[in-house]
C-alpha cells in the first residue's frame, strides 16, 4: 500500500482517542482547566450519563478574547514554554490537547470572560470545525458546553456503557477531585438532581463526610508528616483499623494536587496496616503528597494519572512510616488484629449447623415465619441432578488439607476440591433453581433495622439496583440524602447481617459495571452464595466433608464456582506415578 499523510480531521479524531475515552474524560479535562484557572466554584451538569450533554462552569480567570480560538489548537497551552519547564510544573494541564481533542469528537460551545474584558466571548466548534465566534453576556469565568459526544465517531460511541454507569464514573471522578481540592466548592447535577455538593471551606474532613458519610468521617485519623531535608510533606486522613472496605478504590492519592494511581504508594499504605485489619480488607485513605516537581515525571501518559518518582524507595518509606506511626499513635488504636473480634474462623461447635443449613435463627435479631425444616428444604440439593453414579461407589474421602481443600479418591484419580468454591457452586445452583420464588416470603425482617450511608457517586446506579435488591429480599428504604434503612434481608444471606456486609455487597455489584436486571440478579445470587458458603481455613467434620462431596457431584457445572474459579483439580494415576518415577512398575 502507498504511504500517505492523514488528513487533518482524521488525525485529530485518532489523537483525541488517547485523551477522551468517555464522558468522564471530558469532565476531568475541563475541571482541571477550571482548577488551573484559579476557580473557587466549579459546577458540572450532565445528561444522559454525559453522552448527550456536559457543562462545566467556573468563576476562574477566564480567557482573553484574542486567545479563544488559539485555545482549540493542538499543543497550545499557557502552562509551559519549553521542555525544561516540566521540572517546575505546578499546573494540572500542560499538553495543550484537551480542548482540541474534545472539539474533534463533539459539538462544543465555550463562553469566557476575563477580568479585563467588558463582555464575554463565545466560540462554537462542531467536529473540530469552527462554526462561529461572537460576543456574549456572561460573568467572569468560563462555561464549556459539550453536546453529542462521539457523534462523528460512532465506533467509539457504541462502546460507551449505559447512562447510569457513565454517570457513576463522572460522580466517582468528581468525588476524588473534591477530596484533592477541599478549598473549591464543587457541584454535580445529573438529570436535574444534585449528586455532589461540597462547601469549599478548605476542611478535608468535611468533604470526606459529604462523600463517604458522617460515620466514616468520625473514624478518620489525621496524618501530617514533613521530611524537611528532602522538602517532602504528607498530609491527609486515614481510617481507623475498624473501618475497612472490600476494595482499594477508597484509597485516594494526590501528588502535588494531581490525582494519581500508584501501586507502590498503595502497597505502602496497606503494608502499614498489616496485622491490624483482616486479609482482603482495605483502609480508606486520602493522602496529599507534596514533593519538589523536579523529583517527579508527570509526562508519562496523556491522561496524566501515572507518575514516576526520581527516588521511589525514599517516597515509599516516608509514606509507610507516616501511616504506620499515625495508626499506632491514634487514641484507642488496637495493636493486634485479634482486638477487632473479627470472626475469621467460626468456632468449631458452630460449623455443622452452619454447613447443614439447619441453624435456628435467633429470635433476638430476626422475625420469621419459616421453620428450620423449610430453610433446610429450600437450601438442600434436590434429586434429579445425579451424575450417573453414587457417591459411595465411586468416591472415597481421604481428608482435609490445610483446612481448605478436600482430598478425594475417585477410581484411579486423586481429586483436590476447594471447599469454599465447591460449596459456593452448590448454593448458587440452589438459589438459581429457586429464583422464581416469591422473595418476600423468603426474607427475614430485622427487629432492629440499621442505617447505612452510601457515597453520592453511587446514587444514579442505586436507582436501578435497589428495586432488584428488594425483589431478592433486601428491603432498603430511602430516608433522605444518601442514607437508607435496611429493614430485611433474604433468610439465606446471613444470620448476623451487618451494615458492612450490605455495603460490600452493593460495592461489589456496582464495581462489575452491570447495566441490566438479569446481570444484577446473577451477581446478587453469587454474593448470597458466597456469604453462606464455608470458608477456607475452616475445619470440617468427616460428616460435613462427605455431605459437601455428595452435593457437589449432584450439582450441574460443578467444575467451576459461580465466579469462574475451579472447584476441583484432578490428578490421574499415570501422572502421579510418573512424578514418583514408578512408570511401568
Amino acid at each position: 500500500m502507498d504511504i500517505k499523510i492523514l488528513d487533518k480531521l482524521t488525525a485529530e479524531k485518532i489523537a483525541a482517542g488517547e485523551v477522551i475515552e468517555n464522558p468522564a474524560s471530558v469532565v476531568k479535562e475541563l475541571v482541571e482547566n477550571s482548577i488551573d484557572a484559579g476557580a473557587t466554584i466549579i459546577s458540572v451538569e450532565i445528561e444522559g450519563g454525559g453522552k448527550n450533554f456536559i457543562a462545566v462552569t467556573d468563576n476562574g480567570n477566564g480567557i482573553k478574547p484574542a486567545d479563544l480560538s488559539l485555545a482549540f489548537k493542538r499543543f497550545a497551552t499557557s502552562k509551559l514554554n519549553a521542555i525544561k519547564d516540566l521540572d517546575s510544573l505546578a499546573s494540572l494541564g500542560f499538553r495543550g490537547e484537551a480542548l482540541p481533542s474534545i472539539a474533534a469528537v463533539s459539538k462544543v460551545e465555550l463562553t469566557s470572560r476575563n477580568e479585563e474584558s467588558l463582555a464575554a466571548s463565545k466560540i462554537v466548534f462542531e467536529g473540530g470545525e469552527l462554526v462561529e465566534q461572537t460576543e456574549a453576556g456572561a460573568p467572569k469565568g468560563t462555561r464549556v458546553v459539550v453536546r453529542d459526544l462521539f457523534f462523528n465517531t460512532p465506533g467509539r460511541l457504541k462502546f460507551l456503557r449505559a447512562d447510569s454507569i457513565e454517570s457513576a464514573k463522572i460522580s466517582s471522578l468528581l468525588s476524588e477531585i473534591s477530596l484533592a481540592y477541599p478549598g473549591i466548592a464543587f457541584k454535580l447535577n445529573s438529570g436535574k438532581r444534585d449528586v455532589i455538593k461540597t462547601t469549599g471551606d478548605g476542611n478535608l474532613l468535611h468533604v470526606i463526610g459529604a462523600l463517604y458519610g458522617n460515620d466514616s468521617a468520625k473514624a478518620m485519623i489525621k496524618i501530617s508528616r514533613k521530611k524537611s531535608d528532602l522538602d517532602i510533606r504528607l498530609d491527609g486522613y486515614i481510617s481507623a483499623p475498624h473501618l475497612t472496605r472490600s476494595s482499594r478504590r477508597w484509597i485516594t492519592l494526590i501528588v502535588n494536587g494531581r490525582l494519581v494511581k500508584n501501586a507502590m504508594l498503595t502497597n505502602a499504605i496497606e503494608r502499614a496496616y498489616s496485622d491490624l485489619i483482616p486479609r482482603q480488607r482495605h483502609p480508606i485513605a486520602v493522602l496529599w503528597l507534596s514533593i519538589p516537581p523536579a523529583k517527579l515525571d508527570v509526562n508519562v501518559h496523556p491522561a496524566k494519572t501515572e507518575i514516576r518518582f526520581l527516588e521511589p524507595e525514599t517516597v515509599k518509606n516516608i509514606v509507610y512510616r507516616a501511616v504506620k506511626q499515625s495508626v499506632q499513635d491514634s487514641p484507642g488504636s488496637p495493636k493486634r488484629l485479634t482486638d477487632f473480634n473479627y470472626d475469621l474462623e467460626p468456632p468449631l461447635n458452630s460449623l455443622q449447623t452452619t454447613f447443614l443449613w439447619e441453624k435456628t435463627l435467633p429470635e433476638a435479631t430476626y422475625k420469621t415465619d419459616h421453620t428450620s425444616d423449610t430453610v433446610h428444604d429450600l437450601l438442600s440439593v434436590k434429586p434429579g441432578y445425579l451424575m450417573g453414579e453414587s457417591y459411595t461407589e465411586s468416591y472415597r474421602l481421604i481428608g482435609q488439607f490445610l483446612q481448605s481443600y478436600l482430598l478425594v479418591q475417585k477410581g484411579d484419580e486423586l481429586l483436590l476440591i476447594d471447599q469454599h468454591a465447591a460449596h459456593e457452586r452448590i448454593n448458587y445452583d440452589v438459589l438459581e433453581r429457586n429464583s422464581g420464588a416469591d422473595s418476600n416470603k423468603n426474607s427475614i425482617q430485622l427487629i432492629m433495622p440499621f442505617k447505612i450511608e452510601f457515597p453520592p457517586s453511587w446514587s444514579d446506579r442505586l436507582q436501578d439496583l435497589i428495586p432488584v435488591l428488594n425483589d431478592h429480599g433486601f428491603h432498603l428504604e430511602w430516608i433522605g440524602e444518601d442514607s437508607y434503612v435496611i429493614r430485611s434481608v433474604p433468610f439465606n444471606f446471613s444470620t448476623d447481617t451487618s451494615s458492612e456486609q450490605i455495603y460490600d455487597l452493593i460495592e461489589n455489584i456496582l464495581a462489575s459495571d452491570c447495566d441490566n436486571n438479569d446481570e444484577y440478579e446473577k451477581l446478587i445470587r453469587k454474593n448470597i452464595a458466597c456469604h453462606r458458603s464455608v470458608k477456607a481455613k475452616q475445619p470440617l467434620s468427616r460428616e460435613e466433608m462427605e455431605k459437601l462431596i455428595k452435593e457437589l457431584i449432584q450439582t450441574p457445572n460443578s467444575d467451576y464456582c459461580p465466579h469462574g474459579r475451579p472447584t476441583t483439580i484432578r490428578f490421574n494415576r499415570s501422572q502421579i506415578e510418573k512424578w514418583f518415577q514408578r512408570k511401568g512398575r
